[in-house]
């Protein structure tokens, strides 16, 4: 069913003065959990939502995405349940994001409507910093005074800028292509800058340092022999790192880019701990000026309206990535939050030829899919499996493995793995090179996405058959899958991705390979620990062709990085132990009889009383789904403590301990 449409703001955003949208419930509401009413009109004594929903019209000369259709928002299969009508829950509790204003911000509201000039107040938290000086039309500067070097030359800088956008602009887009060229150019033509323009400086030494691992050697060396990339790099980090605390203290929408990228920079560069922690230096800075809600931002230009959610909304993807990686709390908490989706610009108009799909955009309309495209569905990717709660309760689990269901249904062809050729030749056609990649680390990231919600479950062996479907679903054999089931079929599908070798030679010269290789060495831990938890099963087999595939995908992808090549001596380690601890199974078995053999499944008296047991004759439910994964026998061996009303499980296990437990 399409959603209602009204013509006046909701009750919760006229209260909080926030911009709403003519759907209900509003994506404001959905984002924050909350319920969604229309505000009461006591003289007609109806809501204003009452009234007959419009029908919107499909447009004629569009057709619809595939497995879309008009009444289908991808956003309606993916929201919260409401409240009933009847339960006025949020009349008694706050969200949390309304929770969230500063004293400052009270202090704003308190004198708003008095037309008082507040005082100084950059010592408060949250105030208003200091008055900079203004800076005098003109006066611009060497950058070598404001920085402390110089630029390389401009065709080595600009081979290095159209070297950082084929390896990261279609992945995660932090500014407006032109206007950042354009800006640049100016800074070549004038060799000088204005002390105003330092952030921007910043951002793009980030910038070239990323293009200077990705491009071509050869290419750099023909226009300046004396250039060295290496060399390079590492004074450009050196230059950014001695101004990071002004980065900091600037708060501009440049440097909170600016810290995105060195985070990506440090990992690439083997310091992953830098990695991390410049990952929340520009969260929070983020935070500081504001990018997470955009009732603050004002009047801004159209252009810089969408950079700010481009920005935004990469960052928080980094945050969640790196949040799951690391095994640590997520910074930013999806109901934190009041940022819509970007929006096209001029710099990613570009579509897939030959598909031609349409995508349902957050207002509900249908527009093509372009290169951005990837980034929209992506965010919605994240914010499902977002981890914003240091335990995940086992309900809420499963409710986050049916959106992830529902969202894989959204996705257009143009994003799909399978809509491209194993052997086709993508490097004449720009376009059709950026979906390719962009459908195989969509596909990865979708299938990591499972992996790492029953990540937990590997701890303890015996509780890998929870079902994870209680009521009637669209299939019997999907009524069936249990958490092995789906870690094992996330992972074997991962490691297919090894047939489009085309697809992982180009990807394997963009940021996204050093990120693909970790979730590929993800999967290939959770087949080792499903393979040694269960020796004696069919699928022993299926779990090393599916590692020695994973290998094989990791060596291609890595292209000889360290990352890939110590994923790949884990990996080939973990298969030297499966295969010893197979040896073992069957030594341990030779000679025993075929029913001593068999003992290490249930008999069908054993099944049989259980089913029985529980009051029932289900003996299939018997098998695939224990009691004690209600009971507390199980959170006692996962070494948890949960509310007794509801079982709960840690999901902040970094993987390097779940790998400590494999060996």
């Amino acid at each position: 069913m399409a959603p209602s449409r009204v013509q006046s703001a909701c009750a919760r955003c006229r209260r909080q003065k926030l911009k709403c949208d003519d759907t209900r419930p509003c994506q404001l509401c959905i984002r924050s959990e909350a319920e969604c009413t229309d505000v009461v009109n006591k003289r007609r004594k109806q809501t204003i939502g009452a009234r007959q929903p419009q029908n919107r019209k499909r447009p004629e000369h569009r057709p619809l995405p595939v497995n879309t259709a008009p009444s289908d928002d991808p956003r309606l299969s993916l929201q919260p349940q409401i409240v009933p009508s009847g339960t006025r829950v949020t009349d008694l509790v706050t969200s949390q994001r309304e929770r969230a204003h500063s004293t400052f911000h009270h202090v704003q509201e308190l004198f708003r409507n008095h037309m008082t000039t507040l005082r100084d107040s950059d010592a408060i938290p949250d105030g208003t910093p200091a008055n900079k000086q203004s800076q005098v039309p003109g006066s611009r500067i060497p950058i070598i005074e404001l920085i402390g070097i110089q630029l390389p030359s401009a065709p080595i800088t600009l081979t290095l800028l159209d070297a950082y956008l084929q390896a990261n602009h279609w992945y995660l887009s932090l500014f407006h292509e032109p206007s950042f060229r354009a800006r640049l150019v100016t800074i070549l033509q004038t060799e000088g800058i204005l002390p105003s323009e330092k952030s921007f400086l910043l951002l793009l030494l980030a910038v070239l340092i990323i293009g200077a691992r990705f491009s071509n050697h050869e290419t750099l060396h023909s226009l300046d022999p004396q250039f060295n990339p290496q060399q390079s790099r590492t004074i450009w980090i050196e230059a950014v790192e001695n101004h990071i605390f002004w980065i900091l203290q600037e708060a501009t929408l440049e440097s909170v880019a600016c810290a995105v990228l060195m985070s990506i920079a440090y990992l690439l560069e083997r310091k992953t701990q830098l990695s991390f922690t410049m990952s929340g230096l520009g969260s929070r800075a983020a935070q500081a000026m504001g990018i997470h809600d955009e009732t603050t931002w004002g009047h801004l230009d159209p252009i810089e309206v969408q950079v700010r959610r481009r920005v935004w909304w990469s960052i928080y993807m980094v945050d969640v990535y790196i949040a799951q990686a690391y095994g640590k709390p997520s910074i930013l908490p999806t109901v934190q939050f009041n940022v819509s989706e970007p929006e096209d610009l001029d710099d990613t108009l570009a579509t897939c030829p030959g598909i031609g799909s349409y995508e349902v955009r957050e207002d509900g309309t249908f527009k093509p899919v372009t290169i951005f495209s990837y980034n929209r569905y992506k965010a919605q990717l994240y914010s499902i499996a977002d981890p914003t709660a240091h335990s995940i309760r086992l309900p809420h689990i499963k409710r986050t493995y049916a959106r992830l269901l529902d969202w894989e249904k959204t996705v257009p062809r143009e994003l799909k793995l399978d809509s491209f050729s194993e052997n086709q030749n993508m490097i004449n056609d720009a376009a059709l090179c950026v979906f390719s990649l962009q459908a195989l680390t969509l596909q990865v990231t979708y299938d990591y996405k499972h992996l790492i919600l029953f990540r937990p479950f590997l701890l303890s062996k015996k509780y890998l058959g929870v079902r994870l479907h209680d009521g009637p679903v669209e299939t019997q054999d999907r009524s069936n899958t249990t958490i092995r089931d789906q870690l094992f079929t996330s992972a074997l599908r991962m490691s297919s991705i090894c047939r489009w070798q085309n697809i992982l030679i180009i990807l394997g010269n963009t940021t996204s390979a050093a990120q693909l290789c970790f979730q590929c060495f993800t999967a290939g831990v959770v087949l080792a620990m499903l393979a040694l938890s269960e020796l004696s099963s069919p699928r022993l087999p299926e779990c090393k062709q599916g590692l020695a595939r994973l290998i094989r995908s990791l060596e291609v992808a890595g292209a000889g990085s360290p990352l890939s090549r110590q994923s790949v001596d884990i990996l080939m380690e973990a298969m030297h132990l499966i295969s010893a601890e197979e040896v073992k199974e069957l030594v341990s078995r030779a000679g025993k009889p075929a029913e001593d053999v068999r003992s290490v499944l249930p008999t069908a008296n054993l099944v049989t009383r259980l089913a029985y047991s529980r009051g029932t004759g289900d003996i299939h439910r018997a098998i695939h789904q224990p009691d004690a994964v209600h009971g507390q026998e199980m959170w006692e061996e996962l070494d948890l403590m949960p509310d007794e009303s509801e079982p709960e499980i840690l999901n902040s296990i970094s993987l390097y301990q779940s790998l400590a437990s494999l060996f």
